[in-house]
């Protein structure tokens, strides 16, 4: 077993460690503003849009591309995959489109298979983060990441980098029917793992992985400022809130 501390608070007894991908270890406004920016070019040219619409369809889907950022508010923040394409399928009535959940999902699918096979281009890991996971391996603790991208994309990326070995299991948004915040895909990790809910902590970026950590049994989970949301605003969800993996000490 190890503990975690900071300057500020302790977590004792731990065996298992999840982690969310996006803004945990991955930067995600890199990732998720590429990914959004050929979305809605596809959106654009499934439904003759004008072409000036590209900013405002970035930002209903929660990407600046003034900023090169990803909304702390938008919908990609806050939401799984099913319940962005529902919101974002009412936005798009504003450019007189009117479609289909299931229409979307194409659309999304389709964009993804091309994203894919160029995703090495677009990801950057977190460097102290990936340091901090490779510590908790050399340690012996199960680890396992979950996320509400697919399987595929989120192996390829541990493969880009070499990072395989580092994780036992991948759980993401096609291993359940269910969203990421009913707890669902956290429960098979920790079910593949073998790992004890009360011996496991979350470690994520955002409200989304602390309401799946506690649906699925787990205590505590460790929210991480470096991906869309600032640290002020993680400490009204979680108790354990870290402007970096950094700052964490493994003992």
């Amino acid at each position: 077993m190890i503990s975690l501390k900071t300057k500020n608070w302790q977590i004792d007894d731990i065996k298992t460690v999840l982690l969310d991908k996006d803004g945990t270890f991955i930067d995600l406004h890199y990732f998720w503003g590429k990914m959004t920016e050929l979305r809605v070019k596809e959106i654009i040219k499934r439904f003759n849009l004008e072409a000036g619409n590209f900013r405002k369809l970035c930002l209903h889907l929660g990407y600046d591309i003034n900023t090169g950022k990803m909304l702390s508010n938008g919908i990609t923040a806050l939401y799984s995959r099913s319940k962005i394409i529902e919101i974002f399928r009412g936005n798009l009535e504003e450019f007189d489109v009117f479609t289909t959940d299931e229409e979307l999902a194409e659309i999304f699918d389709y964009v993804s298979e091309i994203f894919y096979q160029d995703m090495v281009k677009y990801t950057k890991p977190i460097e102290s983060a990936v340091e901090f996971i490779k510590v908790l391996s050399q340690k012996g603790v199960k680890l396992g990441v979950v996320t509400s991208d697919s399987v595929v994309s989120t192996e390829l990326t541990l493969k880009n980098f070499g990072w395989e070995d580092l994780f036992e299991v991948v759980v993401g948004r096609e291993t359940s029917n269910e969203t990421k915040e009913s707890g669902a895909l956290t429960k098979i990790a920790l079910e593949k793992l073998g790992a004890n809910p009360q011996a496991t902590i979350m470690i994520g970026d955002a409200p989304m992985d602390y309401i799946s950590a506690k649906n699925a049994g787990i205590e505590n989970t460790i929210l991480v400022a470096t991906g869309q949301i600032r640290a002020e605003e993680l400490q009204q969800t979680s108790s354990f809130v870290v402007g970096s993996l950094s700052e964490i000490e493994i003992v």
